[in-house]
This record gives structure tokens, C-alpha cells and sequence, in this order.
């Protein structure tokens, strides 16, 4: 079975999997970052052999600990992949929304804030095991596969150049529930702190860092 024929056999069977570079395969290097839902209630022999097919060797799961306890993986599954767990807090308690005066905006672009600016050890974790080339093929999700997987997808693309297009086109194939406006939010609250390097220095991530990222993940 050839890649494109396995993708698109995991791809009926778990909701929004898909290969991060699928949109932009001249800025990041296919078959290296898969985004999805949770693989979690497709766990399967079967499903663990298409994956090894694929080459994936690592799973990021950014679901918190509650989100686990619900549901989580078996344990022949995990002790087959190398699972990494870093928890996306999404809680953004409606004190530091009213103390920072964002609590005008929508409930959906203040998730979107607090989670830019209150998980920044969380996204130099992620960015940390990015630059580890022992870290690819990896599947990154959440849940729905949508907002934080969504988010990360974004910050990600943006280190790699994609075109703002592309990266609006890929945060919109998710679902009906993905919105231009709130992908259009997040890429204007990175801009206004200097873009995604200058984002990615102030989480800890130096340029060096980022540059050995997009060296494994360019074409």
C-alpha cells in the first residue's frame, strides 16, 4: 500500500488527521508532522501497523489531565510509539481576562490570547523536541484536532515561511466549526510582537533553535 493510499485509509477512520504539509508541500517537507483528533478511540493492531507504515514513531498529545483521565491510550499502543505529553492550558480564568482588559473580545480570541501567552514554557517544550530530529514522524493533537493542535500547526508553518493564505487554508480544512476571522487573530497577535522569531525567542526558542527546526523540516 503506498503512502497516499494509507493516508487516506487513516484519514477515513480518524477525524482532521492529515499531513501538516499537505497545503504547503513547498515550505515544510511532507510525511514529517501529521495533525489530527485524538487517535485515542481508534486504538487498534491494525491502526499501530499503519502507522509504522507511515513511519510515525512519536505522538504529542497537548490534551490536559483530566482530558487523559476520560481517555487514554492502552497500553500496547504507547509502549510501541514514543508518546510525549504537554499539556495546553486552555482555562483562561476570567480574572486575568478582565485584568488584562480582554474581556470585550469574543471567548474564542481570548482562548486564542491566553493560550499564546500563558503557555510559553508549554511551546518551548514543543518547539524544544521539534529540533530533535529523533522526534520525527509525529502525529500532534488535542481532542477535536482543531483549536490547540490548530494553534501549534500555525506557529509552526509560520517558522517554516508558509504564505498567510496557505496557513489560513489549513486551519480551515479542520471543520465547518474553523473560522478565517480567529486563525486571522492568532497570526495578528504574533505579529504584533515581532513575528515568529521574536514570538519564539521571548518562549525561550533562540535562533538557533529555530533555525535547526526548519533545516529538518524544509524541502
Amino acid at each position: 500500500m503506498n503512502n497516499d493510499t494509507l493516508l487516506e485509509k487513516i484519514q477515513n477512520q480518524i477525524p482532521n488527521f492529515r499531513d501538516l504539509a499537505v497545503f504547503n508541500q513547498s515550505y515544510i517537507k511532507p510525511n514529517m508532522i501529521y495533525r489530527s483528533s485524538s487517535p485515542i478511540f481508534y486504538q487498534s493492531l491494525e491502526l499501530l501497523e499503519d502507522f509504522r507504515s507511515l513511519g510515525i514513531q512519536n505522538i504529542m498529545d497537548l490534551r490536559s489531565s483530566i482530558e487523559i483521565g476520560n481517555s487514554s491510550y492502552d497500553d500496547f499502543f504507547i509502549s510501541a510509539i514514543k508518546y510525549n505529553w504537554i499539556h495546553l492550558d486552555i482555562s483562561f480564568p476570567p480574572y486575568i481576562m478582565a485584568e488584562k482588559g480582554l474581556t470585550h473580545l469574543s471567548l474564542y480570541k481570548q482562548f486564542c490570547w491566553y493560550t499564546l501567552f500563558y503557555n510559553k514554557v508549554q511551546i518551548r517544550k514543543i518547539f524544544s523536541l521539534l529540533a530533535d530530529d529523533l522526534s520525527y514522524r509525529i502525529i500532534i493533537h488535542c481532542h477535536a484536532g482543531r483549536d490547540r493542535t490548530g494553534i501549534i500547526s500555525s506557529l509552526i508553518l509560520l517558522l517554516m515561511r508558509a504564505p498567510i493564505v496557505n496557513i489560513i487554508q489549513d486551519y480551515l480544512a479542520t471543520d465547518t466549526l474553523t473560522k478565517s476571522e480567529d486563525i486571522e487573530y492568532i497570526l495578528k497577535l504574533v505579529e504584533e510582537v515581532g513575528g515568529i522569531n521574536a514570538y519564539l525567542n521571548d518562549c525561550g526558542i533562540d535562533g538557533a533553535v529555530q533555525q535547526k527546526i526548519r533545516q529538518y523540516l524544509q524541502p
